[in-house]
């Protein structure tokens, strides 16, 4: 009998240490920041096949992996249409947009602090007669959909057709279907590559500098400020400037 309450007492002991141990795993499990992106801007967001997160990869993608370390959290990454993003963060599905987005208080959401400064550029055949930003006004003009670069044309008043994605427009551009693609600067550098086809116009007196910024939902201050702590730290250190080296110089003119 005593035997018995002795092989009892042992089982509840194990079962409750088993218990305990399983608490304390719940206890120190991390959080995860769910961001959202639109990978298909490079070099700041792309799909790769060994990304720094799952398979994106890119300098943003980098940012948000340090972020997550910064603040002691795991992260996860969402791509999605870049329209859908701010939506996106308003219904809870992602808890920040990091996506190349251009600051802007138009947009239903809260910002960090600048962490890149970039303008918009003009795309063109090497043999185009593209110059400047008003030559396009009786031009064929290809913005991708949501990017500043829609909106900016949109303020000139120049008709214009929209794509999805940056690679679609420019491909629009090699098939001379358009004549000039409008888009961010770093962006369009990595879009032409090698292509000896290709140029970028710019003209900084139309297009001036924008600056992106990491995109929460409204009073979401309790992570703004985690991933404005994060940024000034990447910038103190400037690892945000060796993320632009390894993925894509800017080009001398934005300097």
């Amino acid at each position: 009998m005593k035997r018995t309450k002795k092989v009892i007492a042992l089982a509840l002991a194990v079962v409750s240490a088993a218990a305990l141990i399983g608490c304390a795993k719940k206890e120190t499990k991390k959080e995860t920041i769910r961001f959202g992106t639109n990978a298909e801007f490079p070099p700041f967001e792309f799909v790769a096949t060994n990304g720094v997160i799952d398979n994106f990869d890119g300098i943003d993608m980098a940012i948000a992996k340090e972020i997550g370390e910064h603040a002691g959290s795991e992260v996860s990454m969402e791509t999605m249409a870049f329209d859908s993003l701010v939506i996106s963060l308003n219904q809870g599905k992602i808890d920040a947009a990091i996506a190349g987005m251009t600051i802007d208080p138009e947009r239903e959401c809260d910002f960090s602090i600048p962490y890149f400064t970039a303008t918009q550029v003009m795309i063109v055949k090497e043999d185009s007669d593209i110059h400047k930003a008003s030559d396009i006004a009786d031009k064929r003009i290809v913005v991708i959909q949501g990017y500043t670069g829609q909106k900016v044309i949109e303020k000139m008043g120049y008709p214009f057709q929209t794509f999805n994605k940056g690679n679609d427009a420019v491909m629009e551009l090699i098939n001379g279907k358009c004549d000039v693609v409008v888009i961010d600067s770093a962006t369009a550098i990595s879009f032409i590559g090698d292509n000896k086809n290709l140029k970028i116009v710019y003209d900084n007196d139309a297009f001036g500098a924008e600056h992106y910024g990491i995109a929460v939902k409204k009073g979401n201050k309790e992570l703004l400020d985690k991933i404005n702590a994060a940024l000034t730290k990447l910038m103190d250190d400037k690892k945000i400037e060796e993320f632009v080296k390894k993925y894509g110089q800017v080009g001398e003119e934005e300097k």
